[in-house]
């Protein structure tokens, strides 16, 4: 009795065995690339490929890790075997697409289970990510996709029995993170985020660089960034919304409302301009940036004596320079010194003048930099300055510092001005103004545009020297939540918490 019922519970075992094993292998080799799935005790005996993984590829395929590159279950297991990735064969990129080595399946083509070519249409998205949206227990594919409208939203390409679907169907509820994009996409017209790419994730600007300036691109997607270097010596980036670098067919300097960006100086060069758009030096600009090389005398008030002169004199010790002398009144001096021609005797100009003994150097001084800087905003209409907003003290040498300005109110031509730090308002300026160009055609970032103007009375402008990231431009006004999500995700991105 006891060997029978051994018996039928074996062949019971055996006969559950045999029903999650071959249907699977049956429809892998004959049907199609995916099993079931049903049954999560199996699925949990299912290894991941030994052969393709975050470090491994396929021969003849090139994996693109700009993109989603992960664990993910497409074969409704209820765990995550199937590493999916972007590839393509060559060097032309339309050959993208996204692939899944699936889990259980080593030595089988890990390509077999994709989605179509970037050629066959496939839209591409920087801000990518893998999960189930319809509920049928497979991950699917979506992205943050720029409408036709120029809004953006997230869209998805669902994961079938033999692949990704090539319609694109909305994510209603997307990830927090993907949330928190699609708010900073909301108005924006263009966004350098400079993260690991030259990329406008607006899509509207053509990008031209001076001096090999370019962005750190491996790794992708770190979790801390160096963003844009700039050397102060040639490196600049030029930006327009046609092909001839002029702003004004998609993007009015006229029409927008915020700019906002990161920004860091690693030396205050002169008059260094952060952004300058415009048509020329004082031709409808539109800058912001520092004045002269920061605030050397304000900086140093307190130890200026100290550092200029080694004392607690400002005044040279004798007979170099100009002397100390008591004031003394117009008559006094008539009769004290030669003026007085009835007691004293002119002798008359001397003809070898007195040698002075050299100057030391002063190595107290040396070395002496401005440790902070203030900003600077202008805008010109043609060859008149409309605005000019100075606020001490802004930019700290060295530091990173996040830089909001944004119109409020409703006005159109002159409404306020709010101008944020670090996430936190510092200035307002009542009834300020907008540009008034429609189309500009010198705009660069990290140069003025008085570089090449120079004159008797001023050195000219110099370089920006430091770094830059997240720089945005929105025709539609910042709130303060914005802001403060904007600041917390960028000092994320550079490591600042």
């Amino acid at each position: 009795m006891i060997q029978l019922l051994f018996w039928v519970a074996f062949s019971i075992l055996l006969g559950v065995l045999l029903y999650e094993v071959f249907p699977y292998k049956l429809s892998e080799g004959f049907e199609g690339l995916v099993g079931v799935g049903d049954s999560k005790f199996w699925a949990k005996l299912v290894p991941r490929r030994g052969d393709i993984g975050p470090e491994q590829e396929e021969d003849g395929f090139i994996p693109d890790r700009r993109y989603f590159s992960g664990y993910v279950d497409v074969q409704r297991f209820g765990v995550k075997t199937d590493f999916c990735r972007f590839v393509q064969q060559g060097s032309d990129e339309k050959n993208k697409f996204l692939a899944c080595g699936l889990g259980g399946t080593d030595k089988l083509s890990s390509t077999a289970f994709r989605s179509p070519s970037v050629r066959d249409g496939f839209i591409l998205g920087r801000d990518d990510y893998m999960r189930d949206i319809d509920g049928d227990g497979r991950d699917d594919y979506c992205r943050i996709v720029k409408q036709a409208d120029g809004t953006f939203r997230s869209e998805c390409n669902s994961a079938t029995e033999t692949g990704f679907s090539a319609k694109l169907v909305p994510d209603s509820n997307p990830p927090s993170e993907i949330k928190t994009l699609l708010q900073f996409y909301q108005g924006c017209v263009f966004w350098l985020r400079l993260r690991d790419d030259m990329l406008d994730y607006a899509q509207n600007l053509y990008i031209n660089t001076a001096g090999d300036i370019a962005v750190q691109e491996v790794p992708p997607r770190p979790q801390t960034t160096e963003a844009l270097l700039f050397n102060g010596l040639n490196q600049y980036v030029r930006i327009g919304d046609d092909p001839y670098l002029n702003l004004g067919s998609t993007i009015q300097l006229r029409s927008l409302r915020a700019i906002h960006f990161w920004v860091r100086f690693d030396e205050f060069t002169n008059n260094a301009h952060i952004f300058d758009f415009g048509n020329g030096a004082g031709i409808d600009n539109v800058w912001m940036g520092i004045l002269h090389r920061g605030n050397l005398g304000t900086d140093v008030e307190q130890n200026k004596k100290v550092l200029l002169c080694g004392g607690d004199s400002v005044i040279p010790e004798a007979p170099s320079g100009a002397q100390d002398a008591p004031e003394m009144s117009p008559q006094e001096l008539m009769k004290t010194t030669d003026a007085n021609v009835e007691e004293f005797t002119c002798e008359g100009f001397a003809v070898v003048p007195k040698v002075l003994p050299r100057k030391k150097r002063n190595k107290a001084a040396e070395g002496l930099v401005a440790k902070t800087a203030d900003l600077c905003y202008e805008i010109w209409d043609k060859d008149q300055r409309k605005l000019r907003v100075v606020i001490p003290k802004v930019f700290e040498l060295g530091k990173w510092t996040h830089i909001v300005l944004t119109a409020q109110g409703t006005d159109s031509f002159r409404p306020d001005l709010a101008f944020y730090k670090n996430g936190k308002l510092i200035r307002v300026e009542q009834s300020g103004w907008l540009p008034q160009r429609s189309i500009t055609e010198k705009n660069y970032i990290g140069r003025s545009n008085w570089s090449d103007v120079t004159s008797q009375y001023a050195n000219k402008d110099e370089l920006f020297k430091g770094a830059l990231f997240d720089f945005r431009g929105y025709i539609e006004q910042l709130n303060e939540s914005v802001i403060q999500d904007s600041y917390m995700w960028g000092a994320g991105m550079l490591g600042l918490k």
